[in-house]
């Protein structure tokens, strides 16, 4: 049943790439051959008007905008989805294509996918969201494409142009975030407070540009979960660039501003990955919080 599921889709997509194709090709044509009747001298019998000539000229050339046009709605459409796909910046701020292409595998599409779920659940209620080292902004075009008004900070400029073009993008630093207060329904950090130097800077900063009632959702990693640990023996793995394990400590942070909850979440057990996880399960400690009414 799902194989004819997924064969129907791509009979269906390639239906609708042959309609646009077709479209776009009678659309150039048409304004080819009608600039040509118009305004230019037939190139075939030197006289201005020629609708055969007109004709003619616009068969050899439309193939060639529709072409280009296919091309240019391919790349803006790959992008959309996940950001370009030779550039994305890791940890150094150089250029990795590596970044991007782990994104694609099956294992990171799972852990994307149960992430944003949580987060549109989460955000129910909320309209214009900040997301804090956003880095490419896979996860954030996820939200924005469900009709959120997403804006996405990191530190690298490399990061951002790979982000999808519904994401706003701002190149800044998280404690420094150049925003009024009261701009957004909800600041998130996906994976992206414990790499940030001045974490309660950054906190201080998400309370000022919440709004009144204000929501704040944290994904830390877990540095007691077996995920946690591994990575961070492998060489180059970003958790290895941490720079705060403390989960109290920024609990405590984030109580000082916010009426807090707290859960685990995302089980990972080798290429397994599923919801429901406990505290050495669990990949990620989430803390949920909304903002105190005297701030």
């Amino acid at each position: 049943m799902s194989k004819w599921i997924a064969e129907t889709e791509r009979e269906t997509q390639n239906s609708k790439l042959l309609a646009w194709i077709v479209g776009r090709f009678a659309l150039s044509w048409t304004a080819i051959a009608g600039f040509m009747v118009m305004f230019a001298t037939c190139p075939f019998c030197g006289r201005p008007g020629c609708v055969s000539g007109a004709g003619i000229y616009a068969t050899v050339i439309a193939p060639i905008f529709t072409f280009f046009s296919w091309r240019a709605r391919k790349n803006h459409k790959r992008k959309e989805d996940t950001g370009s796909a030779e550039c994305v910046a890791n940890d150094s701020g150089d250029l990795s294509e590596r970044y991007i292409e782990s994104c694609r595998k099956d294992f990171w599409q799972k852990v994307f996918q149960l992430e944003l779920e949580y987060l549109i659940e989460h955000l129910e209620g909320c309209r214009d969201v900040l997301s804090v080292g956003c880095g490419p902004a896979i996860i954030e075009g996820g939200l924005a494409k469900r009709g959120f008004n997403v804006t996405g900070l990191d530190v690298s400029q490399e990061a951002l142009n790979c982000a999808p073009d519904k994401v706003r993008t701002v190149a800044d630093r998280a404690e420094d975030m150049p925003f009024p207060d009261n701009s957004f329904d909800a600041v998130i950090y996906v994976a992206s407070l414990q790499f940030v130097d001045d974490y309660r800077k950054a906190l201080e900063k998400s309370a000022s540009v919440l709004r009144s009632s204000g929501k704040i959702i944290v994904m830390l990693l877990n540095p007691e979960s077996v995920f946690f640990r591994e990575r961070s023996r492998e060489p180059g793995s970003y958790v290895s660039k941490i720079k705060h394990t403390d989960e109290k400590a920024i609990e405590d942070a984030i109580a000082s501003r916010f009426a807090v909850d707290t859960e685990y979440f995302l089980c990972i057990h080798g290429n397994e990955v599923s919801a429901a996880a406990n505290e050495t399960d669990a990949a990620l400690y989430i803390i949920l919080g909304t903002k105190r009414a005297s701030l």
